[in-house]
């Protein structure tokens, strides 16, 4: 069975699995009209009139941002220190310009979840909320060029997951570490090469931390398990010369194996039982799983 929203094989429900997870966070709902599943936002077909000339071609949505989105929001909002705004569903074009003379730069016609700016509207923080479809090949390849568009625009982002929640602890601490820190603008690009292009991503990029496997399998970079990792990577592995050797060898194959198999369920569970043995071993030693922020 394919799904109703997507397409994607269901087997034999209606659902995908990441549309189920979508109906969940209240963005998919069964429409009481047409009888079938869609986005919250979307225009149902029963509502359609079949006439062209009594048909509209426009519709309003119903909310500019889902309902996740908007419990985040919430803690954004709430989060924020005196003089600072979020504003939610911002173009890249409306805060980043191109310094160059093509004729068009579809690159920033996308847009963030939520910006957040100074009292005199300067650009400084953007938040995405990221759900499993950001685990998609596709969209990693479009997470990391816009990524690198805000380092070379000297505009900084925070990531959070909605498989984690909204934790208001952790929201409030990210958002003050992103506005009290400075500004480390990254060049990327130049002027004749076009947007994407991986060969001008520098060394120090190149090896940017992350848990490639451990985010794969628990579908979140923050999460307890992945948290305990992380504080296990920069803790102890990096502090010696074989567990910083291991890590090298880790980043250069990790993405590699996710980029192949990180769809698979047999690679999921055969990973998710090595890394739930080694998560508990090290919660038993003491090693946290309270929210960690990588080290600069």
């Amino acid at each position: 069975m394919k799904c109703q929203v997507c397409g994607a094989e269901s087997g034999k429900y209606p659902l995908c699995r990441v549309c189920n997870i979508k109906k969940e966070q209240g963005d998919i709902f069964k429409c009481h009209s047409c009888g079938r599943w869609h986005y919250v936002n979307q225009l149902c077909t029963a509502s359609i009139s079949h006439s062209d000339d009594q048909s509209d071609l426009y519709e309003k949505k119903q909310s500019l941002i889902s309902k996740s989105e908007q419990a985040f929001f919430a803690a954004i909002k709430e989060s924020l220190p005196p003089d600072y705004y979020v504003f939610p569903q911002i173009n890249l074009a409306s805060f980043i310009e191109k310094n160059d003379n093509s004729r068009y730069h579809n690159e920033l016609f996308r847009n963030v979840d939520f910006l957040i700016t100074s009292s005199t509207y300067n650009p400084l923080v953007v938040i995405e909320i990221n759900d499993m479809t950001h685990m998609d090949a596709e969209r990693k390849e479009r997470d990391i060029k816009v990524g690198k568009i805000f380092d070379e625009a000297g505009v900084k982002r925070i990531t959070f997951w909605t498989s984690y929640g909204v934790n208001n602890t952790y929201i409030k601490e990210k958002i003050a570490e992103a506005i009290s820190s400075p500004v480390n603008r990254i060049h990327h690009f130049s002027k004749n090469q076009p947007v994407g292009d991986t060969n001008t991503i520098p060394d120090g990029i190149r090896k940017k931390r992350g848990c490639y496997i451990a985010t794969c399998v628990y579908k979140s970079y923050d999460c307890a398990e992945v948290w305990t990792l992380r504080r296990f990577r920069d803790n102890t592995l990096s502090q010696i010369w074989y567990g910083r050797f291991f890590i090298r060898i880790y980043y250069a194959v990790s993405p590699i194996l996710v980029k192949w198999f990180g769809k698979a369920k047999w690679f999921e569970i055969f990973w998710k039982r090595i890394l739930n043995k080694l998560v508990k071993e090290l919660q038993s030693r003491g090693l946290s799983s309270e929210p960690y922020i990588d080290p600069n």
